[in-house]
């Protein structure tokens, strides 16, 4: 179950599209698939860029949250709010503590765009939150914060997860790449070489830390319930991330 409006799910269902015979064997990505799902991503951004509009700049500071719960009666929530840019409009609510974002920054400014602003219209936004069925009862619930980056690793960590049957904890811990427009991709630094060998076949390739500054990935978090129980895993690089278990 994917957000419905201007979010960044048309273009991971683009995505998936791309993926769909892609090489899934294997108990964890090959280089091939690497490869297939930097070209995926980046022709998916193409179209997003030039047809649904993103006025965000790229590597933008951001103030976004994503929290993903899940109870003993098995529902399950994906919610991810943003202020937009860091701290948002930098203007507080008098007596509320409400923090006012600066989300008009979503728009584009170039009248005739697919993207600009309005009277009455909606910015597009690149939130992500995803639910997995299995059956018609929730299995997975994930999303992230990270501005650009959150379709990637979404994208990622669920394929991690489900399509490739790693756990929740290794999986939060694999390199990810990103691609965040229709050229370019960013690449832990960690991944094997011939992975890094597939990807420079797709593009420049920029290697980069998956740690704390600068953030270089975006932060997810995933909630799966399964026969053993309820196991969750919240972003492994980010000291802000934090998980919690009802008793």
């Amino acid at each position: 179950m994917l957000v419905n409006g201007l979010t960044a799910a048309p273009t991971l269902r683009r995505v998936l599209d791309g993926m769909a015979d892609a090489d899934w064997a294997g108990a964890e990505p090959s280089a091939a698939w690497y490869g297939r799902l930097a070209r995926a991503m980046q022709d998916a951004y193409a179209e997003r860029l030039a047809g649904l509009g993103d006025a965000e700049p790229k590597g933008a500071d951001s103030c976004t949250t994503h929290i993903t719960v899940a109870d003993k009666d098995g529902m399950m929530v994906a919610m991810t709010t943003t202020l937009l840019s860091s701290m948002g409009s930098r203007v507080m609510l008098p007596g509320t503590g409400i923090m006012m974002n600066n989300g008009v920054m979503w728009f584009d400014p170039v009248p005739g765009t697919p993207n600009a602003i309005g009277p009455g219209k909606r910015a597009l936004n690149n939130m992500c939150p995803v639910i997995a069925a299995t059956g018609g009862q929730p299995e997975i619930a994930v999303g992230a914060s990270g501005g650009r980056r959150i379709m990637a690793s979404v994208f990622q960590l669920l394929s991690f997860v489900a399509d490739f049957g790693m756990e929740v904890e290794s999986a939060a811990h694999h390199p990810r790449i990103d691609v965040s427009g229709p050229s370019g991709i960013g690449a832990d630094r960690r991944l094997p070489e011939a992975v890094l060998a597939a990807l420079r076949a797709e593009g420049e390739v920029e290697l980069l830390e998956h740690g704390v500054m600068p953030i270089n990935f975006a932060c997810p978090n995933l909630i799966r319930r399964g026969p053993e129980g309820v196991v969750g895993i919240s972003d492994a690089a980010s000291p802000w991330s934090a998980a919690v278990a009802a008793g």
